[in-house]
């Protein structure tokens, strides 16, 4: 698929058709029996995280899926994907010590899942195990990451040497069964180069340091923000937490000899992180565009980035739809 020069990046959606529709109106999409298009011919790079948490992921996948179909959109592969992926994958190898399937069916994971498996077992008079399963094999189209001369996306961290992994490995998506089962297993080749990718890198916490989640479960590790030089910043600075302000410990080795993201690398769009507040640039070369949609105690805001082809960003060409303004 070709690229069109006018790009729209958008964040993480989570089950929130509502808000995406209105964003893309907003910005001057059109719908139409394809979803939707814009009459310029601009097209959305969606950066991944389609479903959980809100009210209806079926229709999100929909629209999305029927945009990528209609060449209108790229769909980047998102952790939540990931994640539904590895729960309804049985493991080729069992352990004792491990689940049946390569993410764990716990309380808290089913949890998580359950609000996506709803919306397609109400659709279709109750008989949507069939499009979910479609879903599924969707997810494992969807390329890992996107680079072109003028950007770098993925979903979680521009980690050059894990894309330098993939390349080598000739991988850019999970359709090849072994390649998903390399990417899902944690001794496989591929399980580091993806993880990164579409989770990013953390830290552990120093002892005595810990915070609960948004989903309550207590952390002892931190996500990094893996575009500052870590031998200059601060534990705090390297934190990628919202809301979590961590006290003056030292920073562990081997995080302080983490490569990270220059300020002279072409400009990287990216979600996961789950902000807080009106959406805002990192830096003029690094865009987050999860702003938490799925949080109203939060405020949260389904954002997106309007790109053509400048090399240094600019927060004005920042859109956001937040649902809170608009009823």
């Amino acid at each position: 698929m070709q690229l069109s020069s006018g790009l729209d990046f958008i964040g993480d959606i989570h089950g929130h058709v509502e808000c995406l529709s209105r964003l893309l109106l907003k910005m001057g999409y059109k719908e139409s029996k394809t979803g939707f298009f814009h009459p310029e011919g601009r097209q959305v790079i969606f950066l991944g995280d389609y479903i959980d948490r809100g009210p209806d992921s079926k229709a999100v996948y929909r629209l999305v899926r029927s945009m990528v179909e209609a060449e209108n959109a790229i769909a980047l592969l998102g952790n939540h994907e990931l994640n539904a992926l590895a729960f309804w994958t049985k493991r080729r190898e069992l352990k004792p010590e491990k689940d049946f399937y390569y993410r764990e069916h716990s309380f808290n994971k089913v949890m998580i899942h359950a609000e996506t498996i709803t919306s397609f077992h109400t659709a279709n008079g109750g008989k949507g195990k069939a499009e979910f399963e479609e879903m599924l094999e969707f997810f494992k189209t969807l390329p890992l990451y996107l680079e072109t001369e003028k950007f770098r996306a993925m979903h979680a961290c521009a980690d050059l040497e894990c894309i330098e992994m993939l390349k080598k490995a000739g991988v850019h998506n999970l359709s090849d069964e072994n390649i998903l089962h390399r990417a899902l297993d944690e001794s496989g080749d591929l399980f580091l180069p993806v993880d990164m990718l579409l989770k990013g890198p953390e830290m552990e916490l120093p002892e005595g340091i810990t915070f609960r989640d948004s989903e309550n479960v207590l952390r002892y590790k931190t996500r990094i923000t893996w575009w500052k030089n870590p031998l200059t910043a601060s534990l705090d600075e390297l934190s990628l937490q919202p809301g979590i302000k961590l006290p003056e410990a030292p920073v562990p080795e081997s995080v302080r000899q983490r490569k990270f993201y220059g300020e002279n690398e072409r400009p990287v769009f990216f979600g996961h992180y789950w902000l807080e507040g009106s959406p805002y640039l990192f830096r003029e070369n690094v865009c987050c565009l999860d702003f938490s949609v799925a949080s109203r105690y939060r405020r949260g805001k389904l954002a997106a980035y309007r790109f053509d082809g400048e090399q240094k960003l600019s927060a004005t060409k920042i859109v956001y739809f937040d649902p809170l303004e608009e009823y």
